[in-house]
């Protein structure tokens, strides 16, 4: 089934008016905690978000926002909204996840229904891979996708299959990574799939408060964290983003606050408290770097996206 796409102008900016370029270096952030930026409020017209939970960046300088509706919104680099389409299916569920080829298609992890679906940057679907299952190509609730240089295909899932697959250009199934215990603990949700500068592939152990980094060939090469809210401690990570500087964003849903690792495991810093208010985090479920630079945080519970100068 292939749900046409809906297309709209409205430019939607909450609490700062945004130029129709990216601002520039002389313009000072909203908050002292660096926020430059936020679009987005609570409904179901086009702009706004019904509990937003994924994010991708995308290399034309755009940026995907799909939400509990079961619509995935483009925005521009400064908040003001493109375009989008719809899920075909959403009465079972909705996505958590999405990432953006280099060749401008949408990858979406299409949850509940137990399938990745493939779509181009204008919204019409043009592939799909998985079915419901425990075995090989099939899939138990895929949180996300990540794509590497070789153009491989890579899936995280959950509830019972709680593994990592490999699958080809040509979207057919290759291999599985990553599953069983690891140092003693079974995966349990693992998300946030992202390659680094040396091509080898980060996860996040959501329930088990870690991450996780595993070799192209399935390897673990490092893993760090444990559950806690001091620094290098992590709290249901659900999303991981690799900085300009090589270091790793990690986005915690539970500990409201996004905080920087070396490759090594040393936390670097930290951002964000719980509250309402700018600069502040409720639920965050993703951030991303965008090509600007600047991180992009799906301030969930909070039904906006924050734009942040690191």
């Amino acid at each position: 089934m292939v749900v046409p796409a809906f297309h709209f102008r409205r430019e939607v900016a909450l609490l700062v008016a945004f130029g129709a370029g990216l601002w520039g270096c002389e313009r000072a952030p909203l908050t002292d905690s660096g926020v430059m930026g936020v679009f987005g409020e609570l409904g179901l017209a086009p702009g706004c978000f019904h509990y937003p939970r994924a994010i991708a960046a995308d290399p034309r300088g755009t940026v995907l926002v799909v939400d509990k509706s079961g619509r995935i919104q483009r925005f521009t680099a400064t908040g003001g909204l493109v375009g989008g389409w719809r899920m075909p299916e959403t009465e079972a569920g909705k996505p958590v996840g999405l990432t953006v080829h280099p060749d401008g298609r949408v990858f979406v992890a299409d949850t509940h229904y137990h399938r990745v679906l493939v779509y181009d940057a204008s919204g019409l679907q043009v592939g799909a891979f998985g079915s419901e299952g425990t075995g090989d190509a099939q899939f138990q609730l895929p949180t996300s996708v990540a794509i590497d240089a070789e153009g491989f295909i890579y899936v995280a899932e959950y509830n019972g299959n709680d593994r990592i697959t490999k699958w080809s250009a040509g979207l057919e199934f290759l291999q599985t990574l990553a599953v069983g215990p690891i140092e003693g603990r079974s995966l349990s949700r693992p998300t946030g799939l992202v390659f680094d500068d040396e091509q080898t592939l980060w996860f996040a152990d959501a329930c088990n408060h870690r991450l996780v980094r595993l070799s192209r060939n399935g390897e673990i090469l490092t893993t760090f964290g444990r559950l806690g809210r001091g620094p290098g401690e992590l709290r249901y990570p659900y999303s991981l983003s690799i900085s300009p500087e090589r270091t790793l964003l990690v986005c915690e849903y539970g500990g409201d606050r996004l905080q920087w690792f070396s490759k090594e495991g040393r936390s670097l810093r930290t951002w964000g408290r719980s509250g309402r208010r700018l600069g502040e985090l409720s639920g965050p479920w993703a951030a991303t770097y965008g090509s600007n630079g600047t991180v992009y945080i799906v301030d969930s519970m909070n039904s906006r996206v924050q734009i942040l100068q690191p």
